[in-house]
């Protein structure tokens, strides 16, 4: 068997100490991205969390309590295509859902939540029935959320319709 020079010695220590410190450093990197992992579980939880609060809300038809979970420049378009800008004219168009005779409920389910890497956005995306007097329809949407001082809030929601029972129903 042939030694090993002192050269060589060196080179081999120099790999196995970086193979060492490498391992070391993607054990830490697992344990980082746990850590992540439950910040975003408790994120994800809240915005499911005020999801629920907000179907509880419009089934309730309590306009102050749905519009809290919206930033004051929230931007919301219906599954027609039709579209709100800022808190108040969410406000004003649900309103006007909330005192349609026979109005029962929005209901948004989200399937996945997923938060951006530094916690200051999040996307959920689900499904929503709405119904109304002899009409079912729903589909899927998104929601866009920021992390404010007060809280997350919607910035945006995008619902598109690929369903609809009843005379209500258009193309």
């Amino acid at each position: 068997m042939r030694l090993l020079g002192s050269r060589n010695v060196m080179l081999a220590l120099g790999v196995a100490s970086t193979v060492l410190i490498s391992g070391c450093a993607a054990e830490q990197g697992l344990r980082l991205r746990a850590a992540d992992r439950s910040a975003n579980t408790a994120d994800e939880t809240a915005i499911r969390t005020l999801r629920g609060d907000n179907n509880r809300a419009i089934a309730a038809h309590d306009l102050a309590r749905f519009a809290e979970m919206f930033a004051d420049d929230a931007v919301f378009v219906w599954s027609n295509g039709s579209s709100a800008v800022g808190k108040a004219a969410l406000k004003r168009d649900f309103a006007g859902d909330f005192a349609a005779p026979g109005f029962v409920t929005y209901v948004r389910s989200p399937y996945r939540v997923t938060v951006s890497a530094n916690g200051a956005r999040a996307v959920e995306h689900g499904t929503w029935t709405g119904l109304k007097p002899q009409n079912r329809y729903g589909g899927d949407y998104s929601a866009h959320w920021a992390r404010t001082p007060a809280g997350w809030r919607v910035r945006g929601e995008l619902y598109v319709k690929l369903y609809c029972s009843g005379p209500l129903c258009t193309p």
